[in-house]
């Protein structure tokens, strides 16, 4: 063995070991995942900086990686969906996970690709309206019976700093039935928000706000709540 071919092992090892160092460390999604029997939307709520939109990441691109299975991530407004997709999209996937899987990224339009496959697609709310208009919804891909939808609502709470964009609820319902029309199989939809400082209407077509920390699983909504608190970093 080379010493070329030492150093490409030992990147590859020490990856890894970082891949693994947050899974310890930060926010895992397996716990609210053992609900997926019943369960379509997973909601993290709370713990800022405890990596919730990282383990949805990596729980992505392995299952991409692993099945080929592709996903949308879903921002507020059409400017941090262009953040999201500036440089090849360097901001949608943490560095330390773009190398452990390998990934090769490449933006067209709102489309990711990987070695120039679809892997993603990146949109927004506030133009859900013209988004009716695009060839989203694939009506043979639950035909593939390894596919699923996979679904992130990022920071979907709106701080008290920023300012209203509309009706986010009617902007939220409507972008979904863009992507899946009245899909209800084979389907996993997150939405991640950092405070409950005042919960949004997101949060309350849920018809249940949490009061602590805990998991909540509100069967009638096929839905699971996971409010956490801060993160010692954050705090």
């Amino acid at each position: 063995m080379n010493k070329s071919e030492k150093q490409a092992i030992k990147k590859a090892v020490d990856e890894a070991k970082e891949i693994q160092r947050r899974k310890n460390e930060f926010y895992s999604i397996r716990p609210i995942l053992g609900n997926s029997n019943w369960a379509i939307f997973y909601i993290l709520l709370g713990g800022r900086e405890a990596g919730k939109s990282y383990a949805i990441t990596q729980y992505f691109v392995k299952k991409w990686k692993e099945k080929q299975i592709p996903f949308y991530w879903i921002r507020l407004n059409e400017q941090s969906k262009k953040k999201m997709l500036a440089n090849n999209a360097e901001k949608l996937v943490d560095p330390d996970i773009y190398r452990h899987y390998d990934l090769n990224l490449k933006v067209k339009g709102d489309n990711v690709y990987d070695h120039g496959k679809k892997m993603a697609t990146v949109v927004c709310l506030s133009t859900f309206a013209n988004d009716k208009g695009v060839a989203t919804f694939d009506k043979d891909f639950l035909n593939d019976l390894q596919m699923q939808y996979h679904i992130c609502l990022d920071e979907f709470q709106m701080e008290k700093t920023q300012r209203s964009q509309g009706d986010i609820a009617y902007q939220f319902v409507n972008q979904l039935e863009n992507l899946v029309r009245s899909t209800k199989d084979r389907l996993k939809i997150f939405l991640v928000g950092n405070t409950l400082e005042e919960a949004s209407d997101i949060l309350k077509m849920f018809n249940y706000i949490p009061e602590e920390f805990g998991i909540y699983r509100v069967k009638k909504k096929r839905a699971v709540i996971d409010y956490m608190e801060p993160s010692e970093a954050y705090v």
